[in-house]
C-alpha cells in the first residue's frame, strides 16, 4: 500500500465496503463524499474541512445533521490499487473508497453564514456540487433537479440557497459557481 498525498483526494468518492467495529460488513449502503481543496460534503449528513497530516485524515464537522460521537472522525488512509482504504484510529473500523470518474475542475468551496449565524458550505468539483446548510445535505450535479430545488445562485459576496441569502465568510480554490 502507498500513502496518499494531499493532491490525490479531490473528487467524488463512493464507499464500497464498511467493516464495522463488531466485524459486520456493509457493501450496499450508498455513501458518497465530495472533496474539494479542504472542504468536503459527506452524504451521511455532515460537512466541513478535511485535515491531512501524513497518512492521517481528520474530518472536522462544521455542519452535522446528527450529533457526532465523542471521538474525532479520523482514519489512516492508504492506497490499495485503485481503492483508498481508511482504517479507524479511535475506533476499529475499515472503509474502502473508490473515486468516481469525471472532471475535477473547477474545484473550490464557499464557506457560508446564514442570517441566523449558522454555517453553510457549497463545494464544487467539476460538474458536481455539495451543499450543506439549513438542515440539508446534498451531493448532485450542478444545474440538475436538486440544484434547482435549492435555488442556488451565487453573487459577489452572497449565495442564495435553500430559501436564504448566505454571507460568504471565505472561499478556497476555483469555484466557478
Amino acid at each position: 500500500m502507498t500513502v496518499l498525498v494531499a493532491a490525490d483526494y479531490a473528487g467524488l468518492w463512493r464507499r464500497t465496503l464498511l467493516v464495522n467495529v463488531d466485524g459486520s460488513r456493509d457493501t450496499g449502503t450508498d455513501v458518497t463524499w465530495l472533496q474539494g481543496p479542504t472542504a468536503y460534503v459527506d452524504s451521511r449528513g455532515f460537512a466541513g474541512t478535511l485535515g491531512v497530516g501524513g497518512d492521517v485524515f481528520e474530518w472536522h464537522r462544521d455542519i452535522d445533521l446528527e450529533p457526532q460521537g465523542p471521538l474525532p472522525d479520523a482514519g489512516r488512509m492508504a492506497w490499495d490499487g485503485d481503492t483508498l482504504v481508511e482504517t479507524g484510529i479511535h475506533e476499529n473500523y475499515v472503509e474502502h473508497w473508490v473515486r468516481d470518474g469525471g472532471p475535477s475542475s473547477p474545484c473550490g468551496a464557499r464557506f457560508l453564514r446564514a442570517p441566523d449565524g449558522s454555517p453553510g458550505l457549497l463545494v464544487r468539483v467539476g460538474t458536481l456540487f455539495g451543499w450543506a446548510g439549513g438542515g440539508v445535505v446534498v451531493i448532485d450535479t450542478v444545474g440538475e433537479a436538486r440544484w434547482q430545488a435549492l435555488g442556488i445562485g451565487c453573487f459577489e459576496n452572497q449565495v442564495q440557497a435553500n430559501g436564504a441569502r448566505w454571507a460568504i465568510d471565505r472561499t478556497e480554490g476555483d469555484i466557478d459557481t
